[in-house]
């Protein structure tokens, strides 16, 4: 395992430093979090990027709501900028539909407070920050897409090898990356079918087929965790239409196209029977040829829409578990399966029990079924990894990274009286 790094090291770049250790917290504190987050809208080719998100958090709570944060991090000292950074943020805020939003700076004035509290923003300055951070010392400095060298170098090496992959459009890649964790179920499990069309058609190579299916492991769970809360308010059975529409008819509220198609069936049967009725008035044989439905030529369900509702069913009936499903996901595919040690931490052992494989196994399968055998086989169903962990019983959160070769429980660490 590479030496331990302190809490304090100085940063070559201030403000990467920065996000970085407002993602470790928030990671820390139970959200999946990723840096840097391209912010795209509709525009002209090559203006897409609107802006980039410092910090996005998705928090899932005990009854499976997502809920998304966006954290600004800025470097500056004193009154400068502090007005309209937190304008900026307030409007950046509404654009993304985001619930919670926080500016993170050197030193909060009085005024900023006062603003901050008027646009119903949060502020964090450096000595809350750290002061937060001292409650999970024990949390690796670097993990995943927080920084963490195997995934920051497979994800660059993914880049270089795409731009020999003609075949597999980048908005598709894009989403998958970034745009899937602001968007809803239907436009994550779409994007899901639009990848297997795009692998089919050639090999992809490794790390891009790790890297596109861990990604899209991610998106599928977040898609089934959003369905999974709307169990509380719609059945099973109305589920799974509102599915099979979003992945047929690209619109999982509008059954106005079926009401559409089935008017069309009903006419183009009445012809049939005109045309049959004709013949056999002039003394033909009638002979009856079945016609297609274009009803159910559009509106055809997946064959592992059963198996999908399934994965919604089994996460809604084990929240506790399935709450942290994502966080588990992105340090075995994104840190164990990109060489790096970071989730063996056991400030992660409680990510890493025997019913989290199973939910994770469980969602593999369904990611195989959609994307096909290619890039599920790319991450596998980490039967390499230990899922035999549970959290410690008194853990010290406190301790510093090089003190965690042999983690100590909060009695141990006391000194004698």
């Amino acid at each position: 395992m590479a030496a331990a790094q302190t809490n304090r090291t100085r940063p070559e770049d201030p403000g990467a430093d920065l996000e970085r250790r407002v993602g470790r917290l928030e990671f820390a504190e139970g959200a999946l979090a990723r840096l840097r987050v391209p912010l795209r809208v509709a525009a002209d080719r090559g203006r897409e990027i609107l802006t980039d998100l410092d910090v996005l958090a998705v928090d899932i709570d005990g009854r499976l709501r997502t809920s998304l944060s966006v954290l600004e991090c800025k470097t500056t000292k004193g009154q400068s900028g502090e007005p309209d950074r937190l304008l900026w943020l307030s409007g950046l805020q509404r654009l993304t539909g985001t619930q919670r939003a926080v500016l993170v700076r050197q030193t909060i004035t009085r005024r900023g407070r006062a603003i901050a509290q008027a646009l119903d923003l949060q502020i964090m300055d450096m000595q809350t920050l750290a002061s937060r951070e001292d409650g999970h010392a024990w949390v690796p400095e670097r993990f995943a897409h927080i920084q963490g060298m195997g995934c920051e170098q497979a994800e660059r090496r993914t880049d270089t090898q795409l731009k020999g992959l003609k075949h597999i459009p980048g908005g598709l890649v894009a989403f998958l990356r970034a745009d899937s964790l602001l968007a809803d179920s239907p436009e994550c499990l779409n994007a899901l079918v639009a990848l297997n069309s795009a692998t089919r058609q050639g090999v992809v190579p490794n790390p891009t087929s790790q890297i596109l299916a861990s990604h899209a492991l991610i998106a599928l769970l977040l898609a089934a965790i959003r369905d999974a809360s709307r169990l509380d308010v719609v059945p099973g059975s109305d589920l799974r239409e509102r599915v099979a529409r979003a992945v047929t008819l690209g619109d999982p509220d509008n059954s106005q196209i079926l009401a559409i198609l089935s008017q069309a069936d009903e006419l183009v049967q009445h012809q049939v029977r005109r045309i049959h009725d004709s013949y056999t008035k002039v003394g033909a044989t009638r002979q009856d040829i079945a016609v297609a439905s274009l009803k159910s030529i559009v509106a055809e369900p997946p064959e592992w829409l059963d198996r999908y509702i399934d994965l919604v069913t089994k996460l809604r009936a084990n929240p506790a578990i399935a709450r942290d499903l994502v966080q588990t996901a992105e340090l075995a595919c994104f840190d164990a399966r990109c060489g790096d040690h970071a989730y063996t931490e056991a400030a992660f052992d409680h990510l890493f029990t025997p019913e989290h494989r199973y939910l994770l196994v469980t969602a593999i399968k369904v990611l195989r079924d959609i994307v096909g055998d290619q890039l599920a086989d790319a991450i596998g169903e980490f039967d390499d990894l230990d899922f035999r962990r549970a959290a410690p019983t008194i853990p010290d959160r406190s301790a510093v990274q090089a003190e965690r070769a042999t983690p100590k429980l909060a009695h141990e660490a006391r000194p004698a009286e």
